[in-house]
């Protein structure tokens, strides 16, 4: 374990770190390259020279406090060069450059392990040898493979340049222990990622390296599960005595300041790691290494890694305990995500059952094969709840019946969903031509075999997963209307769109109706319940109709939300579920923002009226428990956890945190600099939220009991 003086020192240096999109060095790197490459004649090699030139040109950095190495400059510069660069640049397209990343890939790290770089590019040279003239896609072929060799080249290039720079440091170092740490990764560097690894330094170390690479010509990359692709390494060093388990967990707690430090803190981004489930043949995976990635969440207390268990009956009791006892003290992770269910949803969506068995959350809780898929992830976000408004401004008056009301709604959704997801398909086509990512399609099946980028349908699972924030808010809404106006007979639908555009002004008692009389998702009522089921089961039907220029690609639909709750929100007027004008739209698949007033038991049976498995896109469901529940009945609440996955829901994630922390941090946020708080699929600092998305926090009802 890290000393609490290392950790501290290194916390204070992420938490003061900021970094632009573009980050100065880079900037000018890629701009400069780019111009000397815009007419290489194919966007492959135009990618692979612009990365060329950015690894080549990337210094090499190692901290006083590192233990693995592979760091980034991120330091804000005013730099006139660059921005004459950018200039230059303007309107040429940057065709082949940035269009295809994705941030949502995790690689084939056993791959890497195994085979190393070189490994690679000797499997590369084979296919090179073996193309067939006659073939058709030979010439994409010879471009894709000479992009692969030129990029992996910069890699081997890259790793010497660590190497020289720790043995550097190493020879000029007095003190002993930071001597013996210098020693320990110039070892390494001398191996990895170049060669097959042999240690565990060795392979956390390789994987590391890719990432830190791949970050730099701007492709984060999903570190996938760890506890799997490095147990054989960590059992091997233990059993001959070559490393302790407080090495590997120093190494680990490492790691995952280095993922901060490159995804969180004011980035905005967010990394994923899930420990766990199964192997690809199946087997049920919980180690040593599984807690120790579990352990980690609290000995660092970071943001990032985005850190998950695949939740199956072979989960050890301890380990789950041991989940809950962090999450209970504020830590907000890990996620718990059912195994079972998410297999059943990737074999169902065509997935090979030995790659449905080795999945990730990509970030959120977005599912993805490891090391064989291309997703894009919430693409597009649709507010459904869009549909209100367009109908309550068209001619409202002939739709005298709940019915026709329903079917009027659901024609607008299909023609919201041709309008968004036909840009999108634009996008796609852009991409399929123009976009590339050489160095990550070496790692992501079956590109090197078909001799196709990620980009072009070389990935063996092409998917993409439009995301629906404020789906329960459009549930909601839905029974209110039929209860208020065609049930009830409160008032006309002519009466109700009038209010809705009006913001409820002076409509308080409508207002309090709606909120308080009519049914809410969440409370375990059947007749909510079902619409939610329905409109889901609709969702799922109608991107079934969609494709796009990659063959076998297919639409899959996905329940959280990033910021975009907020954002989308903004955006949208009143709904007749009682949200004002503005407000946040709801985050998950559990109840709008307080509403789930029958308890956490109630919100679990109304959640699992829903075919979950369909949602491989991510679902979230976000509880908010009260600190001393979590204290004193942690059997109930652990009984809670496994009713919730053996009912066949997706996932589960909790907040536990009192209000007045909440209220305190928002007069007093220089005092609450780390308080991390759940929002929709990942954490965050909660003083770095924008007002809309911690208002909508503190509307989340907190849960005294089960």
């Amino acid at each position: 374990m890290l000393s609490e003086e290392r950790k501290a020192r290194i916390r204070n240096k992420n938490l003061e770190s900021e970094r632009v999109y573009l980050w100065p060095d880079n900037r000018k790197l890629f701009f400069s390259s780019y111009l000397e490459c815009k007419d290489r004649g194919f966007h492959e090699l135009i990618r692979s020279g612009v990365d060329v030139a950015i690894l080549d040109g990337t210094p090499a950095i190692i901290d006083d406090d590192d233990l693995i190495a592979g760091r980034l400059d991120f330091t804000p510069k005013d730099d006139a060069e660059a921005e004459e660069l950018i200039k230059k640049c303007s309107g040429m397209g940057i065709s082949g450059t940035r269009t295809h990343a994705t941030t949502h890939r995790a690689l084939d790290y056993e791959k890497l392990l195994k085979k190393g770089i070189n490994g690679i590019l000797e499997e590369i040279y084979k296919y090179q040898e073996e193309i067939d003239f006659k073939d058709p896609d030979c010439a994409e072929k010879r471009v894709f493979y000479k992009a692969c060799v030129d990029d992996l080249k910069a890699a081997l290039r890259f790793q010497k340049r660590y190497y020289d720079e720790a043995t550097r440091l190493y020879e000029s170092e007095t003190n002993p222990l930071r001597k013996k740490e210098l020693y320990d990764m110039a070892n390494a560097l001398k191996v990895v990622p170049a060669n097959p690894a042999t240690t565990f330094r060795e392979a956390i170390q390789s994987v590391w390296l890719l990432q830190v690479m791949l970050f730099d010509i701007e492709e984060a990359i999903q570190p996938g599960r760890p506890d799997n692709y490095l147990y054989p390494y960590y059992k091997n060093d233990i059993e001959k005595g070559i490393i302790t388990d407080e090495e590997v967990f120093s190494l680990i707690e490492d790691w995952y300041f280095r993922l901060d430090n490159f995804y969180g803190i004011k980035r905005r981004a967010v990394t994923s790691l899930m420990v766990g489930g199964r192997n690809k043949e199946g087997k049920p995976v919980w180690n040593e290494l599984s807690y120790m990635f579990v352990r980690a969440i609290e000995t660092t207390g970071l943001i990032n890694p985005s850190v998950a268990v695949a939740y199956n009956e072979f989960m050890p009791d301890d380990l789950l305990e041991l989940c809950l006892d962090i999450i209970g003290k504020g830590y907000t992770k890990p996620s718990i995500f059912n195994d079972d269910i998410i297999i059943k949803g990737l074999t169902d969506a065509g997935v090979e059952k030995e790659d449905a068995n080795y999945y990730i959350h990509s970030t959120c809780v977005e599912i993805t094969p490891i090391g064989n898929s291309n997703i894009r992830v919430a693409s597009p976000y649709i507010n459904i709840n869009k549909s209100f408004e367009q109908l309550f401004n068209a001619d409202i008056e002939s739709i005298d019946t709940f019915d026709k009301f329903y079917c009027a709604l659901k024609s607008i959704i299909k023609d919201i969903l041709k309008t968004e997801i036909s840009v999108l398909q634009d996008l796609l086509l852009k991409i399929k031509r123009y976009g590339s990512l050489p160095l990550a399609s070496c790692f992501v099946n079956d590109c090197l075999a078909k001799g196709k980028d990620c980009a072009s349908g070389g990935s063996k699972y092409n998917f993409v997963y439009p995301c629906f924030p404020g789906f329960i808010n459009f549930a909601d809404s839905v029974l209110a209307v039929k209860k208020a106006v065609y049930e009830e007979k409160l008032l006309t639908l002519k009466e109700l769109a009038e209010a809705l555009k009006n913001n409820f002004d002076a409509e308080e008692r409508l207002l309090a109706y709606l909120v308080n009389k009519c049914p809410k998702f969440g409370n375990d009522n059947d007749e909510v319940d079902l619409y939610a089921k329905d409109i889901f089961n609709f969702l799922k039907e109608e991107l079934a109709k969609f494709g796009n220029c990659i063959p076998n690609a297919t639409f899959h639909p996905s329940y959280f939300s990033y910021l975009h709750h907020g954002i989308l929100g903004a955006e949208c007027a009143a709904t007749p579920d009682g949200r004002k004008k503005g407000e946040a739209l709801s985050e998950c698949l559990g109840a709008v923002q307080g509403m789930d007033k029958n308890g956490p038991v109630a919100l679990m049976h109304s959640v699992s009226k829903i075919p979950q498995h369909y949602g491989i896109g991510g679902i979230a469901t976000n509880i908010r428990f009260g600190k001393k529940l979590m204290k004193d009945n942690i059997k109930e609440v652990k009984a809670f956890v496994k009713e919730f996955m053996r009912k066949g829901n997706f996932e589960i994630q909790f907040n536990v945190i009192d209000q007045d922390t909440l209220i305190d941090a928002q007069r007093h946020p220089e005092k609450y600099r780390t308080l991390m708080v759940r929002v929709a699929g990942y954490s965050d600092y909660f003083i770095n939220l924008p007002l809309n998305i911690q208002q909508e926090i503190m509307k989340r009802m907190e849960h005294g009991d089960i």
